[in-house]
């Protein structure tokens, strides 16, 4: 590859794309806006068909090939999105595809690649899969598509630059999430050879930063998980590293719980569902990453595919942490009637009652109950009303 990917280079990926993938669409978030106090431009590069930013490169990639090479198919390695883009294309193409998974992959990514037609294999890990992908390529004759090191992935998500230049007018930074760097490298490098003004901020995960620093840090078995599985990379690129070395300005690292406010957010103010990965952008910008001369940030939101069990335990933690959960234990008599009386004064006050828990075992008090009921409050006050209506009827009543 030449030291960085030409204007040429891109224009021709941009023409060689056209016909196959949709310009993904920018919208100004107003809400968000006002509540980060920056004018913030949306790319939203979710809106491909498969949820993920990652056609861009797969497809530019698959299209390069030569119809024999084509014609003996293709295999990768993958946590998800890159999976969906090489058999999503590979389908549409005719082309032979495997695809080697870690055994934590998200289901809902691992399945959409079996309906498209892809034949699924599993690996410990997603460096055991990479591994065992390039091996097969290799004893078989097959063609290995990179997730991200490679030019030709790197040019086609270059292509998302050349878009946002066409449609957004007036913009001062971009905010690009970092895996493994093609996304964050194609974008960066064609962005900055027409715009070397531009502030790019690349964001990576807490959880990748960790492991990039010490990689010993997580020992299987008991490795953490994380809610962006999208950019969990451990290594970047040795195309993609001197690239973000050269085009992006800085780079940080998005702690856990930021992206979960930054999916819940989105869902929020956007009414869009988006995966960790995807989100990781904004969640820079919500904690203060942007230096303070970046008014008008274009924020990349490059993934939807999110599990649905997963987004349902982040709605219910962000209900928590707002107060729109009250988890309330309230000491009983141990007779009849007793837990109508509470629900009772609950459903007076306004509380919907979501769960109850009985233990006799561990009660405070002899003779008693300890019931402990979760509500659905509209907001701490109100919380904090109901706990006092229900120690004002005599019933001790604390929550937790």
């Amino acid at each position: 590859m030449s030291t960085f990917p030409t204007l040429a280079e891109i224009e021709v990926a941009k023409e060689r794309l056209a016909a196959h993938l949709p310009v993904t669409p920018v919208s100004y978030a107003a809400s968000i806006s006002e509540k980060l106090g920056k004018h913030i431009t949306i790319k939203w590069d979710n809106k491909f068909r498969t949820g993920s930013f990652k056609e861009r490169g797969a497809l530019n990639f698959l299209l390069s090939l030569d119809p024999a090479t084509r014609e003996r198919g293709v295999c990768t390695a993958s946590a998800g999105n890159h999976a969906l883009g090489v058999s999503y294309h590979s389908q549409r193409l005719g082309i032979p595809c495997e695809i080697v998974v870690p055994v934590n992959a998200p289901l809902v990514k691992i399945e959409r690649c079996r309906k498209l037609g892809a034949k699924i294999s599993y690996q410990n890990s997603l460096a055991e899969a990479m591994v065992y992908a390039q091996n097969l390529a290799r004893e078989s004759g097959i063609t290995y598509v990179p997730p991200f090191d490679h030019e030709h992935i790197v040019q086609g998500h270059g292509v998302g630059a050349l878009e946002v230049l066409h449609q957004v007018s007036d913009f001062d930074s971009i905010v690009i999430p970092i895996g493994g760097g093609g996304y964050a490298a194609g974008v960066a490098a064609t962005l900055k050879q027409k715009r070397p003004d531009i502030f790019v901020l690349g964001v990576m995960s807490e959880w990748a930063q960790r492991i990039r620093e010490n990689p010993d840090a997580y020992k299987p078995g008991f490795a953490p998980m994380t809610i962006a599985d999208g950019i969990a990379v451990k290594q970047i690129g040795k195309v993609t590293g001197p690239l973000i070395e050269r085009f992006v300005d800085k780079v940080v690292a998005a702690p856990e719980t930021s992206i979960a406010h930054a999916i819940m957010m989105l869902l929020e103010h956007e009414r869009t569902v988006v995966e960790g990965a995807g989100a990781a952008a904004l969640a820079a910008v919500m904690d203060g990453h942007l230096p303070d001369r970046c008014k008008k940030p274009v924020v990349f939101v490059c993934g939807s595919n999110i599990d649905n069990n997963l987004l349902s335990r982040l709605i219910e933690q962000d209900m928590c942490e707002r107060g729109r959960l009250l988890r309330v234990n309230v000491s009983l008599p141990d007779r009849p009637g007793m837990l109508h009386q509470i629900t009772g004064i609950i459903a007076d006050q306004g509380g919907n009652v979501l769960q109850v828990a009985h233990d006799r075992f561990y009660a405070r008090l002899p003779g008693y109950v300890d019931v402990t009921v979760v509500v659905e409050v509209r907001d701490r006050a109100h919380g904090a009303q109901v706990v006092k209506h229900l120690n004002d009827a005599g019933l001790p009543s604390q929550a937790v």
